[in-house]
């Protein structure tokens, strides 16, 4: 597949790659209903998560798959306004000065025909909602600059609300763990999330709100030379990635985000790959598609190819002769007790994850975006859409930090 690339500088020869076979595996698993399931093979996970779905469907933009992205994000805001009186029952309790009751947040996850789902899954999770309106504000520009839809606008106004009021609040993280902590991974989604919302509503407030949440995570960095996991643990974690890209909470060169780059490649590494952090034990902590190709767009941003490539290489020896590609890799050897005492609770691992063909798919047309093109040829996506950067500016210029 490199070498096509290498030689056209053009993505549409991945399309006889497995690129293609990635796109159309998560287009063949699209429900009818527009809701992207997490894993089709795994019964955990045959529901469509917020933040799952949300980076997919980013994905089928780069792809050109526009229509696809469009049917999720009117899935989302369907499912939204069906969980609308959660929202609002939680904010009118916060406005009562009561405590979070985090089984009566609004979910982290819905049926795959948009339902809430009543069971005792972690579901305070505030990261998967700023995803939304990050990713739906990335597609509503790959369409042409599409002004928000007017049937978007409730579930975009209610969603930025529930942002604003709890977003700063301790949650379970991207990974739904630790719930009495406030993730620094998740206050990233958070920024993204108010600052897209903001573009799409022209909402000041908004804006200053995503600005303030910006600061609180920029002066902690500073304190601390890195970026902490959360205001509990000062391990690092390979959501960190995505502060610098895609979510631009930091400048790529900023030393205190080089640093958490570092220490992730150094301490997260499990033969090539990238763990979520130090302490996990959830099927041996392997390491995940989902960040390798992480790590691999921040190198793509520093023009740094071959550590891209290596990344990529990584991921596409992990495809198996379906095609699927697996949430997780190497925990069984890692972390042996703890892998087979999760076989034994919910059976083998994912062997087949859209998030992680979709983090692929990313990671495989940012690197053919970088790629020389050959006298008088074009950049094109994978299905002849113009090829822009690897994330679209939300709005305004760049962040750049003061030194303090």
């Amino acid at each position: 597949m490199n070498e096509l690339v290498a030689e056209t500088g053009s993505v549409p020869d991945l399309r006889t790659t497995q690129v293609e076979r990635s796109v159309e595996r998560i287009l063949r698993d699209q429900h009818e209903s527009g809701a992207l399931v997490a894993s089709p093979d795994f019964t955990q996970y045959k529901f469509c998560w917020l933040r799952d779905g949300s980076f997919t469907a980013y994905a089928l933009d780069r792809a050109g798959e526009t229509e696809a992205a469009g049917r999720f994000h009117d899935w989302c805001a369907g499912s939204i306004d069906r969980a609308m009186p959660l929202m609002s029952a939680a904010l009118e309790r916060l406005s009562a000065g009561l405590p979070v009751e985090v089984q009566a947040m609004p979910p982290a996850r819905f049926s795959l025909e948009g339902a809430v789902v009543d069971d005792d899954w972690p579901n305070f999770q505030v990261d998967g909602y700023g995803t939304w309106l990050w990713s739906l504000h990335q597609h509503l520009q790959a369409a042409g600059g599409l002004a928000l839809p007017s049937g978007l606008v409730p579930a975009v106004k209610s969603t930025a609300t529930y942002v604003a009021a709890f977003g700063t609040s301790p949650c379970f993280d991207v990974w739904e763990e630790d719930g009495g902590s406030v993730h620094t991974a998740t206050l990233g989604c958070v920024y993204a999330g108010l600052r897209s919302a903001a573009a799409m509503l022209d909402d000041d407030a908004l804006a200053e709100q995503a600005e303030a949440v910006r600061a609180s995570v920029l002066g902690r960095a500073r304190r601390d030379g890195y970026f902490r996991k959360s205001d509990r643990s000062g391990d690092v974690d390979g959501a960190l990635l995505w502060l610098g890209v895609p979510f631009e909470v930091v400048p790529l060169n900023d030393p205190a985000f080089v640093e958490t780059v570092q220490r992730i490649s150094a301490e997260l590494d499990l033969d090539g790959g990238v763990r979520r952090n130090p302490a996990d034990t959830y099927y041996g902590g392997g390491a995940w598609p989902v960040l390798t190709a992480s790590l691999g767009w921040y190198y793509t941003s520093t023009d740094d190819l071959v550590a891209a490539e290596r990344c990529l290489s990584w991921i596409e020896a992990r495809f198996d002769d379906e095609g699927r590609l697996g949430e997780q890799f190497g925990g069984e050897g890692r972390d042996p007790h703890s892998y087979w005492e999760w076989v034994q609770r919910w059976g083998p691992p994912a062997a087949d994850l859209l998030w992680s063909h979709a983090m692929y798919i990313v990671l495989a047309t940012e690197l053919a975006a970088c790629r020389p093109l050959p006298v008088g040829a074009t950049p094109t996506s994978v299905h002849g859409a113009p090829l822009g950067p690897s994330h679209l500016p939300i709005s305004g210029p760049q962040p750049t930090i003061a030194n303090k």
